[in-house]
């Protein structure tokens, strides 16, 4: 009797320490992915990092403080092109003819990316993916005009749609393609004043990417081209992470999906990701000037030591409304 009493006191000592050793795994754990994601994200002057299925937060910094963005505001600009050209028959194929001034813009080296002619018509596909691969300002301006017949219309129809999806106090725009009013007076292209620019959050640009994805899920097809030539001239992507760039980690599977710079705004960049039979992840920095370089170190840490992303879905379910976020 002796000896089964002492037997069940091991065991029962035993499977504590067992246990107490897990739980300090687990806590050790969690504090070194919330160390990586910190220095992770230490350049930036902002970022935010989610789940697209189901909004978790992986990681925040200064996520609701409203900041210029340069070219990532044309994910608002896609947005409203794709709702446009999904709900007009024959769409994508509608013509738009492109007028002097944005010509113009698009053949001055610093604000032009994709050349376009005055006077010609291009397409409104043609005119997406200028703007989704190129960045092209004009394109993302004359798409704007196409879908609301004014910049100034189309405007206020992204301030509306921001307010739609509550995002009223974290997104302000006067620009459809991302530049500042400074650069777009010269061309004819003005709303608001001289100095004004977009200011919004780096939680706004995820919730309108994330928009933009289960909208137009096929965007994903066009925004991992690296490189891509149309109408006889190659498009350049400046997102470091997908396949032909510098930071391209093939384990990552990055399919986009926008960049943008300005010296204002320094380098953002709204990056996409999906392993097979996960979740979408979302990931955006705002004026890091090593913004590809500490995405991917970024998404390294999520998908191997974030301890939501790693759970079963049964346990997410449990857990989803108390997890906390990541803060710095």
């Amino acid at each position: 009797m002796k000896f089964k009493w002492m037997k069940k006191t091991v065991l029962v000592t035993l499977s504590l320490v067992t246990l107490g050793a897990t739980a300090n795994g687990v806590t050790t754990s969690a504090s070194s992915y919330n160390s990586q994601m910190n220095d992770n994200a230490k350049t930036a002057k902002a970022a935010y990092a989610f789940d697209m299925n189901d909004g978790h937060v992986f990681y925040r910094k200064n996520a609701y403080k409203r900041m210029p963005v340069a070219s990532t505001a044309k994910l608002m600009t896609l947005y409203l092109t794709i709702q446009k050209a999904q709900s007009t028959r024959n769409g994508w194929n509608q013509k738009i003819t492109m007028p002097n001034n944005l010509a113009r813009m698009s053949q001055n080296r610093s604000l032009g990316s994709y050349k376009l002619t005055a006077g010609k018509q291009y397409t409104v596909y043609n005119l997406y993916r200028a703007t989704v691969i190129a960045s092209s300002n004009s394109a993302a301006i004359a798409l704007g005009q196409w879908v609301a017949g004014s910049n100034t219309n189309f405007i206020k129809k992204m301030n509306h749609q921001a307010r739609d999806w509550g995002l009223g106090r974290q997104a302000t725009f006067v620009s459809a393609s991302g530049l500042e009013n400074s650069d777009l007076y010269g061309y004819g292209v003005r709303y608001g004043g001289y100095y004004a620019y977009n200011k919004v959050s780096a939680k706004a640009l995820g919730i309108i990417a994330s928009n933009v994805l289960k909208i137009y899920p096929d965007v994903v097809n066009t925004s991992k081209l690296y490189r891509a030539k149309q109408n006889g001239q190659w498009m350049h992507n400046t997102n470091e992470l997908l396949k032909g760039g510098l930071r391209y980690y093939p384990e990552l599977h990055v399919d986009g999906l926008k960049t943008g710079y300005t010296p204002l705004a320094g380098n953002t960049l709204v990056s996409t990701s999906q392993l097979p039979g996960k979740d979408r992840v979302i990931i955006v920095t705002l004026n890091d000037r090593f913004s590809a370089y500490n995405q991917s170190k970024m998404y390294k840490a999520i998908y191997k030591y974030s301890p939501y992303f790693n759970q079963t879905d049964t346990n997410r379910q449990r857990t989803s409304n108390r997890t906390p976020a990541m803060v710095q």
